[in-house]
């Protein structure tokens, strides 16, 4: 079961002040949200364009498929990984550790596999 696996991986997490965890499909639909922040209309805007403005750049560049990007912010910090056809993105305050954010992240999407092969299956036959 990936739900033991996903907070596992969000323990390794429990030093960095998160404000919100998105799991979202390319679109910025959200499928799942944790944390304070992730009512916020802004972090799900943020997800959305992240998937669709990295595939495209990606592309154009050659630079082969995105698996994680990180920004750092005046007030947060937010790591966006890539779990086609989904996103996670973890939202943490200013100056919280983004190696450990960055560390988790695959796991994270690991975690997320059974998730993701749902989402692909229904994007698929729709």
């Amino acid at each position: 079961m990936a739900v033991p696996a996903f907070e596992a991986a969000l323990d390794a997490l429990s030093h960095v002040e998160l404000e919100a965890v998105l799991v979202t499909d390319h679109d910025g639909v959200v499928l799942l949200r944790a944390g304070e922040g992730a009512e916020d209309a802004s972090i799900q805007r943020m997800a959305a364009s992240y998937a669709q403005t990295t595939e495209h750049v990606s592309s154009k560049m050659q630079l082969g498929k995105n698996k994680l990007v990180a920004a750092m912010y005046e007030n947060a910090v937010v790591v966006h990984a890539s779990c086609p056809p989904l996103v996670l993105t973890l939202k943490a305050a200013a100056g919280s550790n983004l190696g450990l954010m960055m560390d988790a992240a695959p796991q994270a999407v690991a975690a997320l596999q059974p998730l993701c092969r749902s989402a692909e299956a229904v994007s698929t036959t729709s």
